[in-house]
């Protein structure tokens, strides 16, 4: 199942879950850099870190005329989304003051783009934590999984959403649709948790995130009962999560910058 079968086994042997071949023409040169950065992240994740929006940039550059990007949707997400991705599977093994330093590297990328093009960015994604962290921090970069419900609504069998989910671009979001049962048939739901528990744990921490973010903010601003908001944020996912997903809000493991 391409993508979602190689982020659950990478997870489990803490490897990166970033698949690099040999390509030609442009697409090389970007695949090339990102095999460079992958290299760097191995050895000293720290430096990597620091170095991303420089790997960004080179990555950017490969574009032989860089303002192609403002009609084409933005910065091509196949060259930069692997620099995501491989920040992605180190992000959850990080200190958190390590994490934050992560999240601001790609906040300082994204803010750089126009929101739809951020956008554009964050739905390639494939770690929950990371992905939640960016959209809580800025609600406006948010990209839905819209794609993944109507799958998941074309394909209520376990045999036929299998085989056709193996074009997901990221195992999160899809993760996300799985996880909402008006879209999703019960026994979708219940092969996809027993197949990829890596993924929905960390699914259900980036729920719990939002929850508590989004809920919080809610609550302050209408003067509601904070709780109240909270759960109703998460009463649309399956009831079979909520005990873990309100488990998971007192771990508070998410970041949600402040400026």
């Amino acid at each position: 199942m391409g993508m979602i079968i190689d982020f659950e086994e990478k997870v489990r042997e803490k490897k990166f879950a970033v698949v690099l071949g040999t390509i030609s023409g442009l697409y090389g040169q970007a695949d090339s850099i990102a095999s460079e950065y992958f290299e760097l992240m191995d050895k000293n994740q720290t430096q990597a870190i620091e170095q991303l929006p420089v790997f960004m940039e080179r990555v950017r550059d490969v574009n032989p005329v860089r303002a192609y990007e403002s009609f084409a949707g933005g910065p091509n997400h196949d060259w930069t989304g692997p620099l995501l991705n491989i920040l992605g599977v180190v992000y959850p093994e990080l200190e958190k003051d390590v994490r934050e330093r992560g999240l601001r590297k790609c906040l300082n990328f994204l803010d750089g783009l126009r929101y739809d093009y951020a956008q554009n960015q964050v739905e390639v994604i494939n770690e929950p934590w990371l992905a939640a962290d960016i959209v809580i921090t800025r609600p406006l970069y948010w990209c839905g999984y819209k794609e993944y419900c109507d799958l998941a609504t074309q394909h209520k069998s376990w045999k036929d959403f299998s085989v056709n989910m193996k074009g997901a671009r990221s195992p999160f979001w899809l993760a996300m649709a799985v996880s909402n049962p008006e879209y999703t048939s019960l026994e979708v739901r219940h092969h996809f948790y027993q197949q990829f528990p890596q993924l929905m744990d960390r699914t259900r921490d980036a729920i719990a995130a939002m929850a508590a973010v989004y809920g919080g903010r809610k609550a302050e601003k209408k003067s509601l009962d904070v709780n109240e908001c909270i759960e109703y944020y998460f009463e649309k996912f399956d009831p079979l999560l909520h005990d873990d997903i309100r488990a998971k809000i007192k771990e508070e493991k998410w970041i949600c910058l402040k400026d």
